[in-house]
């Protein structure tokens, strides 16, 4: 009767033994994507198109949870605190990836040391615009308006703190510690319209929510806020060519993971990362709609580029002052 127990649990044993590998095998289950931002939104519609590819990648579902509030960080933080086992990744910006970890005085994470970054994505430049009330064509006459009056134009924003709120701060510490008047607004929806009405001078975004007003006439997009010329439209200037050096902004994308995630699960998500961002097709959609993709999408590459964001913008928020509660 012994033996037979014996022979019995062995049995079971081997039985179990190709499940339980099975089971370890990753991803074996469904992966959770969280955006830290609602639904419809930039990050979001880079995100949707992403899991569309990367699950076919991965051979596993893919789901998208939307987790908003306090700039991107409520949804980070759910992601830093999960298992660290791959079927919890967070689709970062730079507000929940960089500047809401800055700009708060009680950060709910550290972007750098709570995740393991899977990979760079894309980066969207930020793009400098003027509306009517200054009559600028250029750069050079907007930074001319500026300097004849100290402190009475003012530029608007996504809100205090927000990352197209440090850049237009940025441009105006790079173009000569230049003054104007910040109004930080509840999305940059309202901030355009009052750029369109001539309410501000001058207003610091992406091609996506700006380009269509600036072809209309409405508004005009004097520089590019990165290193190249835009594929968006090859006719606007950098502002290195406009005499403007160290004013390189931008809003980006990087996947990432709880830190401690194995690095065998770390390996097979920079894969599918890779062929995904490596599709021609796919490039180009990205590039339809302002971003530009990233070639090197290894996690060091991620990696290096976040610490050295985290490093630049540091100093800005603390020129700045800026500080929320």
């Amino acid at each position: 009767m012994q033996r037979r127990t014996m022979l019995g649990a062995t049995a079971a044993s081997l039985l179990a033994a190709p499940s339980l590998r099975a089971q370890d095998r990753y991803p074996s289950r469904t992966v959770r994507v969280v955006v830290p931002f609602a639904p419809g939104g930039p990050t979001d519609v880079f995100a949707r198109r992403f899991v569309d590819r990367f699950q076919r990648a991965l051979g596993q579902t893919v789901v998208i949870e939307n987790k908003a509030g306090a700039g991107g960080m409520l949804g980070a933080q759910d992601v830093a605190r999960a298992r660290p086992d791959g079927y919890s990744l967070i689709f970062h910006a730079s507000s929940s990836a960089l500047t809401s970890p800055l700009v708060y005085r009680r950060p709910l994470y550290d972007s750098v040391k709570d995740f393991e970054q899977v990979s760079l994505l894309g980066v969207v430049p930020f793009v400098l615009a003027v509306g009517p009330q200054t009559g600028a064509r250029n750069t050079a006459e907007l930074v001319a308006a500026l300097r004849a009056r100290p402190g009475a134009l003012s530029y608007g924003s996504s809100g205090v703190g927000t990352s197209n709120h440090l850049a237009g701060a940025l441009f105006l510490a790079r173009a000569g510690d230049l003054r104007a008047e910040h109004i930080p607004y509840r999305g940059s929806g309202p901030a355009i319209q009052d750029l369109v009405a001539g309410t501000t001078a001058f207003q610091v975004d992406t091609f996506g929510t700006l380009y269509e007003l600036h072809r209309d006439g409405r508004i005009r997009i004097v520089a590019v806020m990165h290193p190249t010329r835009s594929a968006v439209d090859r006719a606007i200037p950098t502002l290195v060519e406009e005499g403007i050096t160290g004013a390189e902004a931008s809003t980006f994308n990087i996947l990432a993971a709880p830190a401690g995630t194995p690095p065998e699960v770390m390996a097979v998500l920079s894969d599918a990362t890779r062929r995904v961002m490596a599709d021609a097709g796919f490039q180009q959609e990205l590039l339809g709609i302002g971003i530009e993709p990233e070639s090197d999408t290894s996690p060091g590459r991620a990696l290096a580029f976040l610490a050295a964001e985290v490093a630049k913008w540091r100093v800005v928020v603390q020129a700045s002052g800026v500080a929320i509660e």
